[in-house]
């Protein structure tokens, strides 16, 4: 889809590594979305961080701009550059092995009809054409409908655009670093400079959930690791009474899964109390800091990092 000589009214920005596997589909349902929003200008971006693949070729094949890092990056460099590369004045980040649902911007967009809002964020939900049967595919489905739970009962919070799918006006856009997970850094740094966040249940993005205990022990250590950075002090705290109310539902609405979800979790705590998950176990994954990257830029203690701002920004 292509703006011309138009300024675009929004641009969908997507970072990608070695994706050329569902590149395709995701691209393809980002213009569905689009086409079903009545968004005429507007620009595809995928930004290519280094694949070793053919993931460039798909994005131009599937009518977006490809721009590839020469090196690997991660994805907050990917974003950065994505959004220096347009002049939208929104900005919709969507991961790369996603499928955008075809009303989920359409739901997204009236999110911004009150100025003061700087961020919408969607609703990740599991694909549903996947058969839910082992222990980490039933553990999964649950920790989304929890994920989901604690959102609706929070407001103007900087948890509510963790996620796969979030709308950013560009004025509201705040940088972040390869050593903090770059939805919520994007969020506690617009809400302190004064933007709203909004959620947005009805914009739905739907994503394979993780099928092996390795990948789900991968995700808890860099979990774990994250919270303890956002814990310093500079983002919200969760409240336990949502997150408690928030169990509770889930568990009355998915029993059998929440039973998956706490057998899995028993595991996991009784491993990282033995001492088992080193922390840099949980940056295999491309989307986080490199195993080499994260010990070297991890702060020493007591020091502080330009991510612990000492004020309110401007």
């Amino acid at each position: 889809m292509s703006a011309g000589s138009r300024s675009p009214d929004l641009a969908v920005i997507i970072p990608a590594h070695n994706e050329e596997g569902c590149l395709g589909g995701c691209l393809d349902s980002v213009h569905r979305a689009l086409e079903c929003a009545g968004v005429t200008a507007a620009e595809v971006v995928v930004v290519d961080d280094a694949s070793a693949d053919q993931t460039s070729a798909v994005a131009t094949a599937h009518g977006a701009l490809a721009i590839r890092q020469g090196r690997r990056q991660g994805p907050l460099e990917a974003w950065s550059l994505g959004v220096a590369s347009t002049s939208a004045a929104l900005l919709f980040f969507v991961d790369a092995d996603c499928r955008v649902d075809q009303g989920a911007f359409a739901a997204l967009l009236p999110g911004f009809a009150q100025p003061t809002v700087g961020i919408v964020a969607a609703r990740s939900q599991p694909d549903g054409g996947r058969a839910v049967d082992s222990l980490v595919e039933r553990s999964a489905t649950f920790s989304a409908l929890m994920l989901h739970e604690v959102k609706t009962r929070l407001v103007n919070h900087d948890f509510l655009p963790i996620g796969r799918l979030m709308a950013v006006r560009r004025a509201a856009w705040q940088g972040g670093d390869h050593r903090w997970p770059c939805d919520r850094v994007i969020a506690s740094r617009a809400k302190r400079a004064g933007w709203e966040i909004r959620y947005a249940p009805d914009a739905l993005v739907y994503y394979e959930p993780v099928g092996t205990y390795r990948q789900l022990r991968s995700d808890y250590v860099r979990t774990a690791v994250a919270q303890a950075h956002l814990n310093r002090g500079w983002s919200d705290p969760l409240p336990r009474r949502v997150a408690s109310r928030a169990a509770c539902v889930s568990l009355r609405r998915q029993p059998v899964n929440a039973a998956a979800w706490l057998t899995l979790r028993t595991r996991l705590w009784a491993e990282r109390a033995a001492g088992l998950m080193p922390p840099d176990e949980g940056y295999a994954r491309w989307d986080r800091i490199p195993p080499s990257q994260a010990s070297a830029r991890r702060p020493r203690p007591g020091q502080q990092t330009p991510e612990e701002p000492a004020g309110r920004p401007a």
